[in-house]
């Protein structure tokens, strides 16, 4: 009887160990994959700030902010093809909101 007692004892231990040790692992899991999106959010923030610079540098000439020289600013302006679609867009429909806002749904009004 007492064997019997000493082995269920054993087990006890053992499974509360065993849970112990899986409940570490899934919090250590749980830091990790927040520690990745923490990260891919910074890195996030630093492309879109990278950006910015290149924009300010590109584009800084045309509102008098002599950042670079000329040249370079056109070696880098073929760079910036898809801004420029998007400052034409904002520059065409500028101050009309509605406009935009119904441009953007598309179809005919």
């Amino acid at each position: 009887m007492a064997r019997w007692v000493n082995s269920r004892l054993a087990k006890k231990k053992e499974n509360i160990l065993i849970r112990i040790l899986r409940e570490f692992k899934m919090f250590m899991w749980g830091l990790f994959e927040a520690m990745k999106q923490d990260s891919v959010s910074v890195l996030h923030l630093e492309y879109l700030e990278a950006e910015n610079a290149f924009l300010s540098l590109v584009i800084g000439g045309l509102v008098g902010l002599h950042l670079v020289p000329i040249g370079l600013s056109m070696e880098l302006a073929p760079l910036l093809a898809e801004e420029a679609k998007i400052l034409e867009k904002r520059h065409f429909l500028g101050g009309d909101v509605l406009a935009e806002y119904f441009s953007e749904l598309g179809g005919e009004w």
